[in-house]
């Protein structure tokens, strides 16, 4: 009883994932991965969370996609970009991004497989380490290094890792909401299941993006995080144990399935300023 006091939220949602209807057949990835899915949507509250803030998590993501599109025609950038990306990728991994790099008609095709995280902390740690290279940013990259000389606190590294982070009980023994950076551990081999689960650290970045994107105020992503995870849940359809690129693929297809009118969420359609019960910014980049 004491054990499970201890970690609640996650023999809740142990329970709570044998309740949510796969939208087709899973494969073995999906009883591994969907508890900590579950715990990551329901603890962080964002009740306090800036405009600004959310906006900036989506402009961190942004900006990475924007590095990795400009390092395509850069050889030096490029370099800058790997440099990065390999403290957190299997070689495995950066080698096919590596690939994809050196022909720039494939960038456009890499975009949607990179991770949520992947792209937010290309974005920071090159912020970090070229701070004086503003020359190589795009019009995302632009607009972070305005909102942060404007306000730092609202871009902050350590702040954002707060606001949109996920408990990491079993790697960092504390269900304190962060950010651990450390990339995607594999889902089989020495690892333990609930480690892969826990280093999946994209989906709040993503839901983020998503509402920022749409024109949705912070304070609702207490009711749109958890609806649209438990959509991304139903949607994992993976082929075997290490196919990871699932997860992204259900959360992406979540994210369009949303932006297109086709998941309603609870309390989102009295919003002011909605069109058809979409934000009017969504219906807008709908249009065009």
């Amino acid at each position: 009883m004491l054990g499970s006091l201890a970690d609640l939220p996650y023999a809740l949602a142990s329970v709570e994932q044998d309740f949510i209807v796969p939208a087709s057949v899973q494969a073995l990835i999906w009883n591994e991965v969907v508890p900590e899915f579950l715990v990551d949507s329901v603890v962080p509250r964002w009740w306090g969370i800036g405009r600004n803030e959310m906006h900036a998590a989506a402009l961190y993501q942004r900006a990475g996609e924007e590095l990795l599109i400009a390092s395509a025609a850069d050889p030096q950038l490029r370099e800058k970009v790997l440099g990065i990306l390999s403290d957190r990728m299997a070689p495995v991994r950066l080698e096919q991004i590596a690939e994809a790099l050196r022909q720039p008609e494939s960038v456009t095709a890499l975009i949607p497989q990179m991770l949520p995280e992947d792209t937010f902390f290309l974005a920071a740690e090159f912020r970090s380490k070229f701070p004086g290279q503003t020359a190589q940013w795009g019009s995302a990259g632009r607009e972070l290094e305005t909102l942060a000389h404007g306000d730092p606190s609202q871009a902050n590294l350590e702040r954002l890792s707060k606001d949109f982070g996920v408990p990491h009980l079993e790697m960092a023994q504390s269900n304190t909401r962060t950010l651990l950076n450390k990339g995607i551990f594999p889902a089989s081999g020495a690892f333990d299941d609930r480690l892969f689960g826990e280093s999946w650290e994209s989906s709040n970045l993503y839901w983020a993006r998503l509402a920022d994107e749409m024109g949705y105020s912070p304070a609702m992503l207490n009711v749109l995080v958890p609806d649209l995870t438990r959509h991304m849940i139903a949607n994992i359809f993976a082929t075997n144990m290490d196919d990871w690129p699932a997860l992204l693929r259900a959360m992406e297809r979540t994210g369009d399935e949303f932006r297109h009118g086709r998941i309603t969420v609870r309390g989102a359609g009295t919003m002011a300023g909605q069109v058809g019960g979409v934000p009017v910014a969504a219906a807008e980049n709908l249009d065009r």
